[in-house]
């Protein structure tokens, strides 16, 4: 009775709207509690989320270092002269030249006989000068000079570059044990053949990258 009665004066002091008010308090505290900790609750989040995916593109980072020293490491040191100064440019061209020069029908063989020479000698061949070669603990660079132009075709083309650039292009693949091979410059130059067909003048300067294990 006595407790009813304060609750009865109090009621009768105060405006029922402040009292109302009052009792709102605690749902409020406890609202404002869980959108707190619901805030609070999602920032974790937010950051778990940040660090996983800091971690993930250091692994990869990580994975892509250690997959190209991989790559590169331990390469063979005579690459150059068994797979890109070995190769046989415009074959096609040239089969074609000697059939027409043993064709009875022809009579100035002359200007054909020429270019058969050219194609079948070493000037139509890549070769490279090696020039200013460097060295470290790790890695040794040696820059690759083209010393004259050469022709090929556009299959010929693809084949050179799948090699050096180290990527699929067309029907070709890159060969394994090769070094870096970087291209610093590259002049192609489209010309006619004798048989009034485009070939492609190439000249290039590389930077070679041997990577040395530890």
């Amino acid at each position: 009775m006595f407790l009813e009665s304060i609750g009865k004066f109090c009621f009768s002091r105060i405006h029922p709207i402040f009292f109302y008010s009052f009792l709102l308090i605690p749902f409020i505290l406890s609202g404002s509690y869980f959108l707190s900790r619901n805030a609070f609750q999602q920032q974790l989040e937010v950051r778990f989320r940040e660090a996983a995916k800091s971690g993930k593109i250091a692994i990869e980072r990580k994975s892509r270092k250690e997959n190209f020293i991989k790559r590169y490491s331990n390469a063979d040191p005579f690459f150059l002269d068994k797979h890109i100064e070995s190769l046989l440019f415009l074959q096609n061209e040239r089969s074609t030249i000697s059939s027409m020069i043993h064709h009875p029908a022809l009579t100035n063989k002359r200007t054909l006989q020429e270019r058969l020479a050219f194609l079948n000698s070493e000037t139509n061949r890549l070769s490279f000068t090696e020039e200013d070669i460097r060295t470290s603990a790790r890695i040794k660079e040696t820059d690759e000079k083209q010393r004259r132009a050469v022709q090929m075709s556009e299959n010929d083309l693809q084949k050179v570059l799948a090699t050096i650039e180290d990527i699929p292009i067309g029907q070709y693949e890159p060969i394994a044990k090769m070094p870096q091979l970087l291209v610093r410059d590259m002049k192609i130059k489209k010309i006619e053949n004798p048989q009034h067909c485009e070939v492609y003048e190439v000249e290039m300067e590389l930077l070679k990258r041997e990577w040395i294990n530890p």
